[in-house]
């Protein structure tokens, strides 16, 4: 059914590439199970991504059923190692989603799958979504999922991995009869070499040595018995086989010892000849310098967009031909002489020390009471009411009142941006530390962290992604609110300026202000990407 032929696939990093599988050729056959043996990281699931056309290979050809592959293809079910379920659709809407994206109808997918639910012991647990199930029950809704859609090509990522014996014992057992029911051909890979001895008919090795190669095609006793003369590529079992057992009794017969006798020395000699030698990325560099080169990367692109816009402009104003919308060269031009006489320097200046006095006032308490919030009950139930109730309110409608309050200068400023601040990084901190995965939490407590090193390894860590995203919007409404204010009983800023050269119809010193104003809100998101950059290099996968 499937021909692979020299493919060869890597990983691409920002760093380089790691190269996961080389020269890989393989036969699997029509309605028969073939599975993949290898350690941990020597490429099984990069395998099966190829397969199911979801990467595409460096080198080498894919043909199904003779023809060309590559592209993702229907009906193909896929089985990942993590499941790969809806957080938000049921048992029984996952286990039907295969039949729901082929237009079968309700009643019909109920029918269907119902069966499958019973079999594998989750019929009472049908209308449970998946956070409410254990690890080996989210396992078998994805098993009875590829069951319920029949597919003609099964590709299995280690689907009993997670399960207790006896489960795992009677879902092998459940997969050898449907497979049988409807031919259906699978690809099981696995790092179990008893598992690919009870199921299979045919297995190969694959040779973790960076890159990664399939052994020779090793034919099973089942297979073996379905034809002769036995083909060259295989090797002999170590001790003769008897006639094929009931399926009853193959876990206890002579046949799958001797099979997983045989598999296990070709497995280990294999193992002896594998290089060990730790993978050179190709261009590597530190990780520093690949934050650099991200960094550099994100500017180049907004330097490009930056000459769109200019180029739009350009064209805009010559088909519009009024002098409220002068061409480029001369607002820039404007800007020039303004910078070079210091004056744009004075309202740049107002503006940039009113933006960063707001973030400084209402930034960190925002976001540490957000992260009290997020993780304790107690300050989650006083505090997210409130600003859940003043965040939605209009901001620019308390400008009056502050102003009554703390006059007309800088603080009436500061606190309307504080405000409009507050609330956004409040609810960013207390949503992204809710959402902290459990397991890391548990991982630093079980090693005796207290709170102090809970809150530096994991919190803190866990919720920066949140923070820069939080900051960007905060910046975003916070030049906005800028603007509003500082056109209230100001004599500096720029939001004052643009609105000083309105008012005196000097069209290119408006421009030449609100460029002013542009620049400074690119100049906070790239300082701030920098930043990001730097601090989260970790998430380079």
């Amino acid at each position: 059914m499937i021909r692979l032929e020299g493919i060869s696939f890597s990983y691409a990093l920002k760093s380089g590439n790691i190269p996961v599988l080389s020269g890989v050729d393989a036969v699997f056959d029509r309605g028969k199970i073939t599975a993949i043996v290898g350690r941990s990281g020597s490429g099984k699931t990069s395998l099966l991504r190829l397969l199911a056309g979801l990467s595409q290979p460096s080198a080498g050809s894919v043909a199904i059923n003779g023809q060309p592959g590559g592209s993702i293809r229907q009906g193909t079910s896929l089985i990942f190692q993590d499941y790969g379920l809806l957080p938000w659709e049921t048992v029984e809407g996952n286990a039907e989603l295969g039949l729901e994206a082929r237009g079968i109808a309700q009643e019909k997918r109920h029918s269907l799958v119902s069966p499958i639910l019973k079999d594998l012991g989750l019929e009472e647990f049908s209308d449970l979504y998946p956070a409410r199930l254990s690890g080996g029950m989210r396992q078998r809704v994805a098993v009875a999922r590829a069951l319920a859609s029949r597919s003609d090509l099964l590709l299995m990522d280690e689907p009993f991995s997670s399960l207790d014996a006896f489960s795992r014992e009677a879902l092998q057992d459940s997969l050898l009869e449907t497979q049988v029911r409807y031919g259906t051909t699978i690809l099981l890979v696995t790092h179990s070499i008893e598992e690919a001895a009870y199921l299979a008919d045919f297995v190969y090795i694959l040779e973790g040595r960076n890159p990664s190669r399939l052994s020779e095609r090793f034919d099973t006793f089942k297979s073996r018995t379905m034809k002769e003369p036995r083909p060259a590529a295989t090797f002999a079992p170590a001790v003769p086989v008897p006639v094929t057992p009931s399926p009853s009794s193959y876990r206890e017969s002579e046949a799958y010892f001797a099979d997983l006798a045989a598999l296990r020395r070709r497995f280990f000699s294999s193992e002896k000849d594998r290089e060990t030698r730790p993978i050179a990325l190709q261009g590597e560099s530190s990780v520093y310098g690949r934050a650099g080169s991200a960094f550099l990367s994100k500017l180049a692109k907004t330097s490009l967009a930056a000459c769109i816009v200019l180029a739009l402009w350009e064209i805009l104003a010559l088909i519009v031909s009024k002098p409220f919308l002068p061409l480029p060269a001369l607002v820039w031009t404007r800007f020039a002489q303004g910078i070079a006489q210091g004056k744009l320097f004075v309202h740049v200046w107002a503006s940039l020390r009113r933006v960063f006095g707001a973030i400084l006032l209402a930034g960190p308490p925002a976001w540490v009471l957000g992260l009290a919030a997020g993780r304790i009950g107690a300050v989650d139930t006083v505090f997210s009411p409130l600003v859940y109730f003043l965040h939605p309110l209009p901001k620019v409608a308390f400008l009056p009142l502050l102003m009554l309050f703390l006059g007309l200068g800088d603080a009436s400023k500061l606190a309307l941006m504080g405000l409009v601040i507050f609330g956004q990084l409040f609810v960013g901190a207390r949503d992204s530390a809710k959402a902290i995965p459990p397991v890391l939490v548990d991982t630093v407590r079980s090693l005796g962290g207290g709170k102090p090193f809970l809150v530096s390894k994991v919190i803190s860590p866990s919720t920066l992604p949140a923070l820069f995203s939080s900051l960007r919007i905060s910046l975003g409404t916070a030049i906005a609110v800028l603007f509003l204010s500082e056109t209230f009983a100001s004599m500096d800023g720029l939001g004052w300026y643009i609105m000083d050269s309105w008012s005196r119809v000097d069209y290119p010193d408006m421009y030449a202000a609100i460029t002013g104003l542009s620049l400074l809100g690119l100049g906070l998101y790239i300082a701030l990407d920098g930043i990001e950059a730097l601090l989260l290099r970790w998430r380079e996968s």
